[in-house]
């Protein structure tokens, strides 16, 4: 299995939060098992471009029905 293709990624992700100026701010990190590259990220939302970006915006499908699945966020935040 090639660890570099694009059909498969894994990560070990770390969250955390700081305050800054008095507002709490979430940070994370993303490492690579395969490698122990590691990416840091100042916010939740520039952690998820690197994922969309890594993953490409290829859809993913069932195969049965070839519809595009749907990912909800729970009602718990």
């Amino acid at each position: 299995m090639r660890y570099e293709d694009h059909d498969y990624q894994a990560y070990m992700l770390r969250v955390w939060r700081t305050t800054y100026k008095g507002q709490w701010q979430w940070h994370a990190s993303l490492e690579s098992p395969h490698t122990g590259e590691r990416q840091s990220f100042t916010s939740l939302e520039q952690c998820f471009t690197f994922l969309r970006e890594r993953c490409g915006s290829r859809a993913v499908s069932t195969p049965e029905a070839g519809k595009e699945l749907k990912y909800e966020k729970s009602g718990a935040e």
